[in-house]
């Protein structure tokens, strides 16, 4: 009874064909950044990042993908951002105490080893990732959804 409800409420769980789209967008953005970070591109977290999460936070409103997928979506970036850096620098060897494979250390530590630091870029992708998602997924959903109904209001009044 609960889960058809939620079914019924497009904002939840979102219209199906935007939750592909949002799902094969964000699939590509991560396959394209990580392909740049292999490449030696600088593709950390920026200003930049975060305008194109909020784009496609207000884009998933917009298109009613639901907020649960777009939280999601951005979950998931937000755990690459954390935890890929460090997984190419354990896997190739190229760890150091100081180098472009470290996760972002938001409280100002560093790890002893290759596996310490991915261990602490996943588990920091989990807790601050999921923060970010929501703060992020949240607004920015409200946002698209608010210029959904002031589109078609205004549409509907010419």
């Amino acid at each position: 009874m609960v889960l058809q409800a939620l079914r019924s409420t497009p904002h939840v769980v979102g219209d199906s064909p935007a939750r592909g789209l949002l799902a094969l967008a964000v699939i590509a953005l991560l396959l394209l950044a990580s392909l740049g970070f292999v490449l030696g591109l600088d593709v950390g977290l920026s200003l930049g990042w975060i305008a194109v999460t909020l784009g496609i936070a207000v884009a998933a409103g917009f298109a009613s993908a639901g907020l649960v997928p777009t939280v999601g979506s951005l979950w998931l970036v937000g755990c690459w951002w954390f935890a890929f850096p460090p997984l190419v620098g354990y896997l190739t060897g190229s760890w150091a105490g100081s180098t472009r494979y470290n996760h972002p250390r938001m409280l100002g530590y560093g790890y002893e080893s290759a596996r310490a630091e991915l261990i602490g870029g996943l588990e920091s992708g989990v807790r601050f990732g999921l923060l970010f998602a929501v703060l992020i997924g949240v607004g920015g959903y409200a946002v698209g959804v608010a210029i959904r109904r002031l589109s078609t209001r205004t549409s509907e009044s010419r």
